[in-house]
């Protein structure tokens, strides 16, 4: 019993503080630099290496246990788990984590022809998406992938509005002079499956890159326009636009202590399939929490 609450003690170590003394069974290290805990077979050895008062501490103990499979870890928080290494039974690292990240940014259209006639703003990218993040070898690498939403709301320049022509070819024609308060969008909305790479360049994990890629399921899209006329508001939304079911595109994410994580996004797929709209791709850069 002593020994099992000696491991709770030193595991607790990892993520709080607690005073430099020695009572009684208990021991009780303040600020553990590094705490591995490796369980095999009937054996469970904990290494302490580093305290507040001696950055030279080397703790080893060896634990007896006869069921393996009875021990039971509890992590307080994500942060708290980014803390602890998990061996596996081959003696190699093992640790997933699951976060979640919104972003938010202005997109841009890229390739359209002339006529074609985009604003950055208000044109703009909303992303939601859920990571299971895979640390095989230490804090400073994780590989991720997911599930996410996206929303692009793409603005055009008030003087035209999306038809749907002969074929079902989308095109754009003017406004009539006496049709006022224009407004003329694209709306696409997507299921995301991202695959990402993070590396850190410290070891306090402030400063990373991550590069990744996302196969987005784009699962509605409409063109939409309002304006007014004869004193009249009137919005007309048209469906089953034509655009791809399947699109890719890639990303780089900047981390940078104290500010939010930068990032853009591109997208070399066309937004329509082939003779049912312009050619044109994405471009998209905001903050990505």
């Amino acid at each position: 019993m002593k020994k099992i609450m000696m491991a709770a003690l030193l595991l607790g170590s990892v993520c709080g503080k607690a005073s430099a003394t020695a009572v009684g069974d208990t021991i009780v290290i303040e600020d553990a630099k590094k705490v591995v805990i490796e369980t095999r077979d009937t054996v469970q050895r904990i290494v302490i290496n580093g305290s507040k008062d001696d950055s030279q501490l080397h703790y080893v103990q060896r634990i007896s246990i006869p069921d393996t499979n009875a021990v039971r870890r509890s992590m307080k928080s994500v942060k708290d788990f980014n803390k602890i290494t998990i061996k596996n039974k081959n003696g190699k690292p093992s640790k997933w984590v699951t976060s979640l990240h919104f972003n938010i940014g202005l997109t841009s259209v890229l390739d359209a022809p002339d006529g074609y006639d985009f604003k950055t703003w208000p044109s703009f990218d909303l992303g939601l998406s859920w990571l299971a993040d895979w640390h095989p070898y230490g804090k400073k690498n994780i590989w991720s992938v997911g599930l996410g939403l996206a929303w692009h709301h793409l603005a055009m320049k008030n003087d035209k509005y999306w038809v749907k022509g002969a074929n079902d070819m989308m095109a754009m024609l003017p406004y009539a002079e006496n049709q006022s308060e224009r407004s003329t969008s694209l709306q696409m909305f997507s299921l995301q499956v991202p695959v990402m790479y993070t590396h850190y360049f410290d070891n306090r994990c402030k400063w990373s890159l991550t590069l990744g890629a996302a196969v987005n399921f784009n699962l509605n899209a409409s063109a939409n326009r309002h304006y007014e006329f004869g004193g009249e508001d009137y919005d007309v939304t048209t469906k089953k636009i034509g655009q791809r079911p399947v699109t890719f595109e890639g990303m780089v994410i900047a981390h940078i202590p104290s500010f939010p994580d930068i990032y853009c996004k591109y997208s070399p797929s066309k937004v329509f399939k082939d003779n049912r709209g312009p050619e044109m791709k994405m471009l998209s850069f905001g903050l990505y929490f």
